[in-house]
């Protein structure tokens, strides 16, 4: 099949999800066209970025010139050099359709410049309901005839203080979509929310490479709590804090919290380490790439997650892939039941769901732990097996395709 991607920025540090579902499709023998609207951060890159020349598949979107001249002389030299390559149906019907005139076309044609030549897709998978809002508009003016277009919701995209707007904002993506997928029961309900009789939604979570999240190494020193993420208030960074003040009063006076992650929180949280002394047991360490991070869980004994519902906006972590990677590498997990992350564990058996902002249950849970290492390893192995079963991008991919192929 021949399929096209279309994602805000690429590549995208906090989006491996999307990467690992490329290259999964790549590997099952099909071929990926990557549409970005802006470049992503090329310092920090997911290690198969490199080995399955993805940058190479990537076009970006190119700026309308605010000039008409510049944009008459764009579209004649743009058709002089792709002529023996344009999909002339889908071009002249912009051209010659009555409802526009010579300016909509001039915007019409840099709206739907992606797909007037070269390659012909099967499919069309837009990744977040905002990136989809353009091609479900070339849909609704006739273009892309034939494509099946299909939009991913991940969370972001269904913030539940404006679920009441975006009705009216995805009107043209619920006309004209396939299928839907979303990463978890929490997303699924938020859409439905939106279009209560929505039909053909998926829920189908976001996948990795199980090999890459291998244990290597099983010597550890001191407890070492891990947390990977965005630090913005969703994610409950300060919360991190408090659980490590609890430990300490409790007699856990060696115990580490390694911090992954850059966000507008940072400057105050290393300001909060100071103010109530646990500098020697908190690190931060900003943003890492996927090998740096799985390094990170080598040294760890467990991730914790303590997210709550964010006080602005009522955002939740919809999934949290982290949460399946440190699974994959062996780590119990402890997460709040806030969203979706409490669907992406076995509670009691891979790590534990804790009631939001209950500090002193996120603190013995991790005392079991500490304590326990028996029931560190037993569940670090469960994980392990749930996540092989459930989140293993190969296994992931059939899904999607049988998705794509459905009639």
């Amino acid at each position: 099949m021949n399929i096209a991607f279309i994602v805000k920025g690429f590549p995208t540090l906090t989006q491996t999800f999307i990467e690992n579902q490329i290259v999964a499709l790549l590997k099952e023998g099909h071929d990926v066209d990557i549409f970005a609207f802006k470049k992503g951060d090329l310092s920090i890159l997911h290690p198969d970025i490199a080995k399955y020349h993805l940058l190479d598949r990537v076009t970006y979107k190119e700026e309308m010139p605010p000039s008409k001249k510049r944009r008459v002389k764009d579209l004649l030299l743009w058709t002089k050099k792709n002529f023996f390559h344009i999909h002339w149906r889908e071009f002249l019907h912009a051209l010659l359709s009555e409802k526009y005139n010579k300016e909509t076309f001039l915007n019409l044609f840099y709206k739907s410049k992606w797909f007037l030549s070269g390659q012909k897709y099967d499919v069309i998978h837009a990744h977040f309901g905002d990136n989809s809002i353009p091609i479900a508009n070339l849909k609704e003016k006739g273009f892309l005839r034939g494509v099946k277009f299909v939009v991913t919701f991940h969370g972001y995209d269904l913030t539940p203080t404006l679920l009441s707007h975006y009705e009216h904002q995805y009107k043209e993506i619920f006309k004209h979509a396939y299928a839907f997928t979303v990463n978890t029961a929490y997303t699924k309900d938020l859409l439905l929310k939106v279009k209560p009789h929505l039909q053909n939604i998926n829920i189908l979570p976001v996948g990795l490479n199980p090999v890459l999240f291998q244990r290597e190494n099983k010597l550890k020193n001191n407890f070492r709590i891990l947390f990977c993420g965005r630090l913005i208030p969703l994610k409950g960074p300060f919360l991190l804090l408090e659980i490590i003040a609890e430990l300490r009063s409790r007699g856990f006076r060696d115990v580490e919290l390694e911090i992954i992650g850059d966000g507008e929180c940072r400057e105050k949280l290393e300001e909060k380490v100071k103010q109530i002394d646990i500098e020697r047991n908190v690190f931060f360490r900003g943003a890492l790439n996927q090998l740096e991070i799985r390094d990170s869980m080598e040294k760890a004994f467990v991730l914790l997650h303590p997210g709550i519902y964010d006080p602005q906006t009522g955002r939740a972590e919809t999934q949290g892939l982290v949460i399946q990677e440190a699974q994959a590498m062996e780590l119990p997990v402890i997460v709040s039941d806030v969203g979706g992350m409490k669907y992406g564990l076995i509670d009691g058996e891979t790590g534990f769901v804790v009631k939001k902002n209950d500090i002193g249950g996120f603190a013995d849970a991790i005392e079991k732990l500490i304590l326990n290492r028996e029931l560190r390893e037993k569940m670090g192995k469960l994980g392990r097996e749930f996540v092989e079963k459930n989140y293993d991008s190969s296994f992931l991919v059939k899904k999607l395709l049988d998705l794509y192929k459905a009639n």
